[in-house]
This record gives C-alpha cells, sequence and structure tokens, in this order.
C-alpha cells in the first residue's frame, strides 16, 4: 500500500486570476498560506519546429516564467539558474507571482502539488520550507518530454495540421540524450508526452524501444499521454519488458463521447478504433502493469453536453480518473473562433448552459476531476469575461 500511495502522489504531480502581486496566495476559505512543490521537483521540456528546450517548472499556460533554455546551458545550470531560485522564492515567500490561478487547478482546488503550508509532511519539502531553500543539491524528480509536437492527429484545440517533426530529429534525440545523461539517473518519474503523441513521434517511440533501465535506475513510474489510436499490441510488444514494466500511468486525450464529436476534436481519429485501444488499455489496467488510467477531455462548446457520458465511458473502461480542463488559446483558432469555442466565458451564449451542466450530479462522481474547472462549478455565476487578447 505504501507503494502505491507513492505511486498516487507521482501521477498527481504528472497530471500533474492574474498574477499575484506582493500578498500571499491563500486557499478559498481564507486560512493558511501555500507551498507548490512543483518547482522543486519538476522538469517539463517544451519546444517544436526549430525552438524547442525551454525548461518551466509546470505547464506554460499556468506560468509566466521558464526556468532557461536545456539546449543552452546544462540541466544544472537551468535547474538552479538564477530564474529557478526565482520562482522557487515567489512560492516560499507566498506571493505565487509567477503563476495564474484562473487556469491552474492546484490552486483552484488546493491539491496535488498545492497543500497548505503547516499540511506539508514530506522531509524534502519541509526542508526546503524552513531554510528557503531555492539552490537544490539535487536534481528535478519529474522529468516531463514536450519537446516534440509529432503526432498522427491534428486536433483544433492543439494545431492547425498534423505536424511530423522528422525535419527537426537530430534535436529532439539531442535533448532525449541529454536527459538521459544529466537529468534520469535521479529522476522518479518520466511523463511522455504534452506535445504530440508517444507513438505518433517516431522519436519518442523509438527512445521507449531503446531507453535501458541502466539510464534510469531510481524511475518509478513511465506515464504516457496519448490520443491511444496507435497503442497496438504490436507496437506495445515492440517495447522492452523491462521497459514496460515502469509504463504505470497513461492518460488518453479523447475530448468526446460521441463518435459525431469526436470526429471534430481529435481530426483524424476514429471513434470505434479508440474504443477498441481504450479496452486494450484497460486490461493493461486490470491486469499490469498500469496502476493508474485516466482519460481526458477539454471542455468546449461542441462537447459540454457530453461531460455526464464521458464519465460513463471512464466508468465501463475502469478509469482511475476522467478529468475536464478548460479550453486553452494555443493560438491555433482566431479570436472569433476561439471566442465560439470557449465556454467558460460568460461572453459565450451557452454560458449559463455550461454552468447548469457543471451543477450535474454525474460530475460528483469520485473519479471525477474537474480540474481548473473547479472555481466555475463553485461559483456557480457569471464570472467576468478576461480582457480582449488574453488567453484562457
Amino acid at each position: 500500500m505504501k507503494g502505491q500511495h507513492r505511486l498516487r502522489k507521482l501521477f498527481q504531480k504528472a497530471m500533474n486570476a492574474s498574477i499575484f502581486g506582493a500578498e500571499p496566495v491563500r486557499p478559498a476559505n481564507g486560512s493558511g498560506r501555500l507551498f507548490c512543490s512543483q518547482p522543486f521537483t519538476r522538469f517539463e521540456v517544451l519546444g517544436g519546429g526549430g525552438n524547442r528546450g525551454d525548461v518551466f517548472p509546470c505547464c506554460q499556460n499556468w506560468v509566466t516564467k521558464s526556468f532557461g533554455n536545456m539546449q543552452e546551458r546544462s540541466v544544472e545550470q537551468v535547474w538552479n539558474g538564477k530564474a529557478a531560485r526565482d520562482f522557487r522564492r515567489s512560492i516560499l515567500d507566498g506571493s505565487f507571482k509567477y503563476c495564474k490561478a484562473e487556469v491552474c487547478p492546484y490552486l483552484q482546488r488546493v491539491d496535488g502539488p498545492v497543500q497548505r503550508v503547516e499540511d506539508v509532511n514530506d522531509e524534502k519539502l519541509l526542508e526546503i520550507i524552513r531554510k528557503e531553500l531555492t539552490f537544490l543539491p539535487y536534481g528535478p524528480s519529474d522529468v516531463i518530454c514536450c519537446f516534440d509536437q509529432s503526432c498522427n492527429l491534428s486536433c483544433p484545440t492543439c494545431r492547425t495540421h498534423v505536424i511530423m517533426e522528422t525535419a527537426h530529429g537530430a534535436a529532439i534525440t539531442k535533448i532525449q540524450k541529454r536527459l538521459e545523461d544529466e537529468a534520469l539517473k535521479e529522476a522518479r518519474l518520466l511523463y511522455i508526452t504534452g506535445s504530440g503523441d508517444p507513438f505518433g513521434s517516431p522519436y519518442f517511440r523509438r527512445w521507449l524501444q531503446t531507453i535501458k533501465r541502466s539510464a534510469m535506475p531510481k524511475l518509478e513510474c513511465i506515464h504516457l499521454h496519448t490520443n491511444g489510436l496507435l497503442w497496438t499490441n504490436r507496437i506495445w510488444e515492440s517495447i522492452p519488458g523491462e521497459t514496460r514494466a515502469l509504463v504505470q500511468a497513461a492518460t488518453i486525450s479523447i475530448d468526446a463521447a460521441t463518435p459525431d464529436t469526436y470526429a471534430v476534436n481529435r481530426r483524424g481519429g476514429n471513434f470505434a478504433t479508440l474504443l477498441d485501444r481504450l479496452a486494450f488499455i484497460a486490461e493493461l489496467r486490470a491486469n499490469g502493469p498500469l496502476k493508474y488510467f485516466e482519460i481526458h477531455m477539454t471542455v468546449q462548446a461542441n462537447n459540454f453536453g457530453e461531460m455526464p457520458a464521458f464519465v460513463a465511458l471512464g466508468r465501463r473502461h475502469n478509469c482511475d480518473r476522467v478529468t475536464f480542463h478548460q479550453m486553452l488559446d494555443w493560438g491555433t483558432f482566431s479570436a472569433d473562433e476561439f471566442a465560439a469555442r470557449a465556454v467558460q466565458f460568460p461572453s459565450h451564449p451557452d454560458y449559463l448552459a455550461f454552468i447548469d451542466m457543471l451543477q450535474d450530479a454525474r460530475l460528483e462522481d469520485p473519479i471525477v476531476y474537474l480540474s481548473n474547472l473547479t472555481d466555475l462549478r463553485r461559483q456557480g455565476v457569471p464570472r467576468q469575461p478576461m480582457l480582449s487578447g488574453v488567453s484562457a
């Protein structure tokens, strides 16, 4: 049980308002100062095309500051550089001034890596708090790989066309090699990928097929984030057994509960194929090595009505979690197109129907995680629309 609790904490990490000023950030009830472990544990490498290697402590759309670029400096220089130390200081002084609470699910919910300071019991984190450490004598425990956009789909919320980064294979494999040499020897979690698909990318797929256990001796979990369509038995069996044994968590991005909506939101995908793959992955959850299985929906105007059906889809496949996220602006839509899809804003004509849906009793299922929709459900009343030109 202790081992499973440790893995659950790792999985929560991987899921893993405006910019705050000088006032300390506090929970919704106004009590206690908060602490976030992400800047002290997480090394998320981003990028695509000819520019990659920027490192963040969490999702780039949840923060306003990166740690720096690992193509320009070593992992250690980025991990303990001035930008990283400044970010950690903003957590320790309680200002969270580089964080965006309106899209960070952890600050909204006070869960996962965000805790009240008085509730922290991890010895490493307690030492960081007591000594106000911003320079860390150890490397990241969580390595998040988002530096290859190659994918077999062209989902509108993510991209305008299919991306296969064959022109940048050398840069991608260079980062993989540097992570092996400089980061994975101490890492506990390896997350692949938040930028494309681990099986749709020839580089991530090859990495999974060739990486050695000796390169990551302390690793406890590989978390695969995928659209699931290429997760076939043949590809699964092409990964060495010692690596497959580490694949203990999976997130499948779906964004729909019906074939018609899936065809729009997961452009290039087939819903019947998806259901076959979900059945296969559910078997891996039942029989191992998976210990955590999640499906994910980016909520928008054309799918919020399917949220209860999406919960039922997760239940049918014995998912541990069904996650719903706000749609964020990744620059793939015009301003008008984004406004037409972003149902979370009061200016949207379906906003009140969406707020009603968030109150639906079927979303109270314990496997449901409303992520950065939590504040909207909690308030249950229209919020002020964001200023024009500011992404969600």
